[in-house]
């Protein structure tokens, strides 16, 4: 586990085009990083959408004015997928809510060998990291959405 470990830094440009540095963009607020780097990832990734974006972003329900959480949804793309990163951000750009586009960072291809000690072997896989106020990791899973682990991050946020 990574737990207590701070996350390694990098830099990419939301879908909005604003330049933004992890985790320094988030210090003095929790952050939750989310990095899908296959198709099969992508799709567990989605079953996070829904509560994450009502939760935190959105801010839906009755009491989540409290939940003040930095989301951020990092592909990784490696190899040929390098080349259909201005597709993939392009189609994104069409399909999705403007709202969510400061969430969504594009990285450029070494983005995996900086975040090699975070222990991502799975390529098919999502791996989900909760950030404390100072950009230190407190809590990580990987995989499809389960209550549980969303109530592990709540957890958090709330103590």
């Amino acid at each position: 586990l990574l737990v207590s470990q701070t996350i390694p830094s990098f830099t990419g440009t939301t879908a909005d085009n604003k330049s933004v540095s992890i985790p320094s963009v988030s210090k003095g607020k929790y952050a939750l990083i989310c990095f899908a780097s296959s198709k099969k990832a992508q799709a567990d990734l989605e079953t996070w959408l829904d509560p994450v974006y009502n939760r935190y972003i959105a801010k839906t329900g009755f009491m989540d004015d409290m939940f003040d959480v930095d989301v951020f949804f990092v592909p990784i793309f490696n190899g040929a997928e390098g080349a259909m990163q201005e597709g993939i951000k392009r189609r994104f750009l069409e399909t999705a809510q403007k709202d969510l586009w400061p969430h969504l960072i594009f990285c450029d291809k070494s983005l995996k060998v900086t975040l090699g000690s975070l222990n991502m072997q799975k390529e098919d896989v999502p791996y989900f990291f909760f950030l404390d106020k100072e950009g230190k990791i407190v809590y990580q899973t990987s995989g499809a959405y389960t209550e549980e682990k969303f109530d592990a991050i709540d957890e958090l946020v709330i103590e």
